[in-house]
């Protein structure tokens, strides 16, 4: 009422107005024929309806016109249409001066088809299937209902079922059908949606009061009260049309409408049941129309109360198991809910499109310290960054359009201790959420993950002992230099490896090592330039990269930087250690070489370094890629050739040098390639230590040599062991030596003084405790120790009396050279002197010539070997030697000194 030009009643005063003179106009018209004044009560009735008409019209249009949907506007407009029509029906039956209730008559067919027509499209809530059976039920029942005070009103006592004139069915059939529809109408109407009850009960009176001023007609009702009840009818369809569109209904309105609903299929019954008791007292007796509608009557009754009663026992259940359960979890929800979002670790905020603070809760004050009731009515943006807010108001933006699709970006918030908090934050639109109507924002702190992130960042890519970049990252950096340079020799990679380090570490300790390793690092950083990588690739080895159109000349310019930084002692616990380094440069010369290339290719070249410690560089050239694969290509053979078992053994006589007496073999690996024949070990051994197949060598050796030496003990002098020498590598001086010697041994049958274990000196200078702890072992289970090409490492002779050594074999550099009057020459006498003054046999190697034999022979070197006497031979052509041998001393008995 506060809104007269579109509010909620909007034209309503004229409109009552004219419907309260309607209703008197009516109301007087009805009562003036007892006053003797019937021509003017009919003018008067006539102009009242067609008053009443002409504010039920202008109604009816402007409710149609406030509908939204053809669907929705198309009742209205059947009842304007139905309104119309009952004005010219009635104007047309004035002026006919009323009409025979034998005949049909089309304008009441007309308006009832309308009405119902409008009934049926109002609006109406969804049914389900039991819902839609219940109200057809209801229906019916209605309409059987109806059908009794019809027939028993319309058809005269003792009429067939059907009279003879069908004609007199018509008016009763349509009056009864627009009954049970308005009926249908109100009893779907129990549930919410659609037409509110009010309007929707005026329609559905108007429509019954319209079928029972039919049954009025027909018993020749005056004129006038026709009229006034046609008049009704029309006000109850303007009063319908008050109520304006998707108005909200009330909890007592929509009681109100259970009550209509439920009860209205029912007040035809009782009209049945009087008209039914009145006619058995007035006649005594019932038709046969009106005992067939009693019967459907009954019928219909009792479907309809057992779905009735099994529908309300299934709501029923259902109705009390939901408010149970809605009942005990609801309260307990709600606190749930709200303790959850009042003391969340998370922060939720509620803004505006513009980023203004709606909502903010309490866990704000933990995280950043702020407090959340001053933050009401503040600008997020101002806490942020001013890089943080831009991309926040854009972010705003965004998900206000996409409603249902979070955005989640990270923003620095300040906080109330004076610091940046790094934050996660989730933006989520409710703006068409009536409850929220805002941005929610979700944020979490992330300032502790983003420290552990940067901690593992660095761990992944950086080295944890010096802090300058790994393998992992110098790689990175080297592939994308390569990607970004604009032509050849743009990108170049320095590979150093220190010279001597292992000495120091092995000397000082680790940890005096690992703190060298940090010094080597800063003192390799102040020697390149402020844009160049340093890396350290693992142990003692380090890498540079150095890019830039000046590339070539920036490395070789750090190359000598570098030279000249470490040149300088290092000083650790009171110690002055001295070191280098050998430095492999590669250039991208043809620009098509990937990172992993380059670092090979400066690898390569650091390798060539070393072996020539006056250069202060070396740059790789193609050539140095050629001999690594000719170098890989021999490995693979090599293994091969151990897997397929290409690998013999041949023997080399070790005489006394007297008699020349066969006393023992030294055995020499053979590579028997398929192609090259018999290889040398001399060509191979290197190698095997290199890709480390020479342990699994030596102990095929060692195995076979083993085996051999038993069949060739029968051949020892009286008293004595044929001695098989079989040589060890480095590499296989390791703790488990000992037990696989024993082993070896116990599985052969030979016996432990028939063995030899020979290796050179530079074996023993290094790992001495070690070394000798091992040689301890081995002299237990009664091997003799060999110290092999003795003289060749000067500095052993100071360590010799410290191991366990039996027999010293002289190298052949210097055998070659006996009989000469030269240095080496006289280095062998010493030998053999030094030999006799530790009680230790001497053995002459690469005796060539009787020169040589003569000479040691009188310097009292007793045993030799070499080509004098024999070469290498396969196991068959030594056991002719000493077949031949035994032969010989048979016949002769040629006495001879034996090796101890």
């Amino acid at each position: 009422m506060d809104n007269p030009h579109g509010g909620r009643w909007g034209l309503s005063r004229p409109l009552v107005t004219a419907l309260a003179a309607s209703a008197a106009l009516s109301a007087l018209a009805v009562g003036m024929p007892a006053l003797g004044m019937s021509a003017l009560a009919g003018w008067l009735a006539l102009g009242s309806l067609a008053g009443a008409s002409v504010v039920a019209l202008a109604l009816l249009v402007r409710r149609a016109g406030r509908a939204a949907s053809l669907r929705q506007r198309l009742p209205w407009w059947l009842l304007a249409a139905a309104v119309i029509t009952i004005v010219g029906w009635m104007a047309d039956q004035a002026r006919t001066a009323g009409s025979s209730s034998d005949v049909v008559d089309p304008g009441h067919v007309l308006v009832a088809v309308l009405i119902a027509a409008a009934l049926v499209l109002l609006p109406a809530p969804e049914e389900s299937r039991g819902g839609r059976l219940r109200v057809v039920l209801d229906a019916a029942t209605a309409g059987f209902a109806f059908a009794v005070p019809v027939a028993e009103v319309v058809l005269p006592s003792g009429s067939a079922l059907l009279p003879a004139d069908l004609g007199v069915l018509v008016h009763p059939v349509v009056d009864v059908g627009l009954a049970t529809v308005a009926v249908a109408v109100l009893a779907r109407a129990r549930r919410p949606g659609g037409l509110s009850i009010v309007p929707l009960a005026h329609v559905t009176v108007g429509a019954v009061l319209l079928s029972a001023t039919d049954i009025v007609v027909r018993q020749d009702a005056p004129p006038t009260l026709v009229l006034a009840l046609r008049t009704v009818v029309v006000l109850l369809f303007a009063a319908a049309s008050f109520a304006p569109p998707d108005e909200e209904e009330s909890d007592r309105a929509m009681a109100w409408r259970e009550r209509v609903a439920v009860l209205v299929p029912l007040a035809p019954l009782a009209v049945a049941a009087l008209v039914l008791g009145g006619s058995a007292v007035l006649h005594q007796s019932l038709n046969a129309p009106t005992v067939a509608s009693a019967v459907l009557l009954s019928i219909t009754l009792i479907s309809g109360g057992v779905l009735a009663r099994l529908d309300s026992l299934a709501t029923e259940r259902t109705l009390e198991d939901v408010v149970l359960r809605r009942t005990i979890s609801l309260g307990e929800r709600e606190k749930w809910f709200r303790s959850l979002v009042q003391n969340s670790s998370d922060v939720i905020t509620v803004v505006d499109v513009r980023g203004v603070v709606r909502f903010q809760t309490p866990s704000v004050m933990g995280i950043l310290g702020h407090d959340p009731e001053r933050l009401v009515g503040t600008r997020m943006s101002h806490l942020l960054r001013p890089a943080d807010g831009r991309r926040f108001e854009v972010a705003l933006a965004t998900a206000a359009r996409s409603p249902g699709r979070p955005l989640t970006l990270e923003l620095a918030i300040w906080a109330k201790s004076g610091h940046w908090c790094e934050t996660e934050t989730t933006i989520t639109s409710l703006l068409h959420d009536p409850d929220i109507r805002g941005l929610v924002l979700n944020t979490r702190d992330v300032s502790e993950r983003r420290r552990l992130e940067e901690q593992l960042t660095q761990a992944a890519f950086s080295d944890a002992l010096t802090g300058l970049a790994n393998r992992t990252l110098f790689r990175s950096k080297v592939d994308a230099a390569l990607r970004v340079a604009l032509g050849p020799a743009e990108v170049a990679v320095l590979f150093l490896d220190l010279d001597g380090f292992k000495a120091v570490n092995d000397a000082a300790g680790h940890h005096i090592g690992d703190e060298l390793l940090g010094l080597v690092a800063k003192r390799l950083l102040n020697s390149v330039r402020p844009h160049d990588l340093v890396a350290r690739l693992g142990g003692d080895e380090f890498a540079i990269l150095v890019s830039g159109a000046d590339a070539e000349e920036g490395a070789t310019w750090v190359a000598k930087r570098i030279r000249g930084a470490l040149t300088a002692p290092f000083f650790l616990d009171g110690r002055e250690l001295a070191l280098s380094a050998s430095t492999g440069i590669a250039v991208s010369d043809s620009g098509d070489e990937t990172a992993d290339q380059l670092q090979r290719n400066a690898d390569l070249a650091m390798y060539r370094a070393k072996n020539d410690r006056e250069l202060d560089f070396v740059r790789f050239e193609v050539q140095m890629h050629d001999a690594l694969l000719a170098r890989v290509e021999a490995e693979r053979e090599l293994r091969q050739a151990v897997s397929r078992g290409d690998l013999v053994l041949y023997y080399q006589p070790v005489v006394e040098l007297v008699s020349a007496r066969i006393i023992g073999v030294e055995a020499l690996v053979r590579w028997n390639h398929r192609e090259l024949g018999l290889v040398p070990p001399s060509d191979f051994i290197d190698l095997a230590e290199e890709c480390g197949l020479v342990g699994e060598i030596g102990r095929w050796a060692l195995q076979e040599s083993c085996r051999q030496g038993v069949l060739w003990q029968r051949h020892a002098m009286p008293g004595g062991h044929f001695k098989m020498a079989v040589n060890v590598s480095v590499r296989q001086l390791e703790p488990g030596l000992p037990r696989m010697v024993h082993d070896m041994l116990a599985a052969s049958g030979l016996p432990g003084r028939a063995l030899t274990l020979e290796m050179t000196e530079t074996v023993l200078m290094d790992r001495t405790e070690e070394v000798v702890d091992l040689l301890t072992h081995v002299k237990k289970l009664g091997v003799s120790i060999a110290v092999d090409d003795f003289g060749t490492g000067y500095s052993s002779l100071s360590y010799l009396s410290r191991f366990p050594v039996d027999i010293l074999k002289i190298d052949k550099s210097f055998v070659a050279h006996v009989g000469e009057d030269s240095g080496r020459g006289e280095l062998v006498r010493t030998i053999v002197s030094l030999g006799d003054s530790l009680r230790l046999d001497t053995v002459a190697e690469g005796i060539e010539t009787p020169d040589q034999r003569n000479s040691l022979e009188e310097m009292g070197c007793i045993f030799g070997q070499g080509y004098l006497f024999s070469r290498p031979l396969p196991p068959e052509e030594i056991d002719e030697l000493l077949e031949e041998q035994s032969r010989a001393e048979a016949l002769t008995r040629l006495p001879s000194r034996t090796h101890a």
